[in-house]
């Protein structure tokens, strides 16, 4: 049946709200259809074959088998097929394990199936020539639990504009439908579609905000889907034009304390949250950046733990986000003779170990500012290791017993370049804080049976440097670099 007279109206609404997002329609741009069987995507196949009958563009559609709800899931998969083949729409259906992805990942369900989801429709959108979007169903109330269950998690403007119309090449038409509409549309002209039975389960926040919530907010407004759908607008306008400002922040003050501590705060988090974004894909807490804040603006050094291993260090006039592997989840390297990388440094870091007193030919000599040590053989027991520092670890020079985290410290070494500084150990503890301290007892250079250690700690080497001022033993040398 031939349903593009009744879908009319429909498909010159998604036009308006494409083009007032920037999309135009056209012959030469085909779209893929996220088209779960369900009665949103449905609805907005059979929406989108009555614009393709006007524009004339390449139309597929794919659907993503979860492994999650059994045969149910197989059915509606099966369900997807019939119907694109009887509407004459290509079709592919991809098949993902998301309970094996949890166990892997660690995520939630939800947030794994959607990631898997939105990866299988970005490969499918690459395999088809001549295809530019991707369009999914989202529709009104589905903005609209989105802000309430944002505002809920104390989500600022950018979360409060809610689900986009337009994002890159993703593309929602009926996102100012409301879901009444769609299915009483669909119920009229009798249209099937299958219906996914962990959209019942109320212990889902988004369910529960769907069938109790929504529902009650109708005794203060005749329309509390629309009027929450406007406001996600005018936030996502709001959004834009901040962001706008932020993004107009030049470079050079983008990590300078004093230029980003004279910025209004709701500039001064979004740059921030920009910043973040350059070393991690992962989105920042509110209490994150409101901490960075914080920080930017007192007077003192400090840093803020951010999520996925990002540090955010404000020290003098400077304020960087930095990511390394944490020292605690960082085995020993075992060193071995030649060149071997100290990859949880962050920067390229690569040490040396020969059996001999000589001077080496390594390409490691060109660093001038490398630091080198001669250890006694007869003094090291089992394997020599390299590693970032520990909590509670302990080297003996000078007579005396010093924690490392004090030696460090004592010595400036900048905040950033701690939880990164290689200490080369053996069985009984560690040897060698380069630049810094040998451990008593080790020292080789007035004995047989010496081998050299050389340590380049990559970016790191001049901000080491500058910092020790010391000899490889840890005596104090005379500072020829000091400015």
């Amino acid at each position: 049946m031939d349903f593009a007279g009744a879908f009319g109206s429909f498909a010159r609404d998604a036009e308006r709200l494409l083009a007032r997002f920037g999309v135009t329609l056209s012959k030469h741009d085909g779209i893929l259809v996220a088209y779960s069987g369900g009665a949103d995507s449905t609805f907005l196949l059979h929406l989108l074959l009555t614009l393709k009958k006007k524009y004339g563009f390449p139309l597929a559609a794919l659907h993503v088998e979860h492994g999650i709800r059994g045969e149910e899931s197989r059915s509606d998969a099966a369900f997807c097929r019939r119907t694109a083949d009887a509407l004459g729409v290509p079709i592919k259906v991809v098949s993902v394990d998301v309970p094996a992805t949890c166990r892997a990942t660690g995520e939630s369900v939800e947030t794994a199936a959607r990631r898997l989801r939105y990866e299988a429709l970005r490969r499918g959108l690459f395999d088809l020539p001549g295809f530019r979007y991707i369009a999914t169903a989202h529709n009104r109330d589905d903005a609209a639990e989105t802000l309430l269950f944002r505002l809920l998690r104390g989500c600022g403007t950018d979360g409060a504009g809610s689900i986009p119309v337009v994002r890159g090449d993703l593309i929602r038409p009926i996102l100012d439908q409301p879901s009444r509409r769609i299915r009483e549309t669909l119920s009229s002209l009798g249209i099937a579609f299958v219906s996914d039975s962990t959209n019942a389960d109320p212990f889902c926040a988004r369910n529960y905000l769907r069938r109790e919530i929504l529902p009650r907010l109708s005794h203060l407004t005749p329309d509390p889907g629309r009027m929450l759908y406007e406001c996600s607008l005018r936030f996502r306008e709001d959004e834009a034009y901040l962001s706008s400002v932020a993004d107009a922040v030049p470079a050079v003050d983008r990590t300078n304390r004093a230029a980003l501590a004279a910025l209004p705060d709701p500039i001064l988090k979004r740059v921030l949250v920009s910043e973040f974004a350059r070393v991690s894909s992962v989105m920042p807490e509110s209490v994150h950046i409101d901490a960075a804040v914080a920080q930017i603006r007192k007077e003192r050094d400090g840093e803020i733990a951010f999520p996925d291993g990002v540090t955010f260090f404000a020290r003098g006039g400077e304020a960087v986000f930095k990511k390394g592997k944490s020292a605690a989840k960082t085995d020993p390297i075992v060193l071995t003779e030649g060149e071997t990388p100290i990859p949880f440094s962050g920067d390229a870091a690569v040490c040396a170990v020969f059996s001999d007193r000589l001077e080496t030919t390594s390409s490691l000599n060109v660093y001038k500012l490398s630091k080198k040590v001669i250890l006694s053989s007869a003094t090291i027991e089992g394997n020599l290791t390299v590693r970032p520092p520990a909590s509670g670890d302990k080297i003996v020079y000078g007579g005396a017993t010093h924690e490392v985290r004090t030696v460090l410290s004592s010595h400036r070494v900048p905040r950033e370049i701690r939880p990164f500084y290689p200490l080369f150990c053996d069985e009984a503890g560690i040897l060698w804080i380069p630049g810094l301290a040998v451990r008593d007892g080790c020292d080789g250079r007035k004995t047989t049976g010496g081998i050299t250690l050389l340590a380049v700690f990559g970016g790191l080497t001049d901000r080491v440097a500058e910092y020790t001022g010391r000899n490889n033993d840890g005596t104090v040398k005379e500072r020829t670099d000091a400015k």
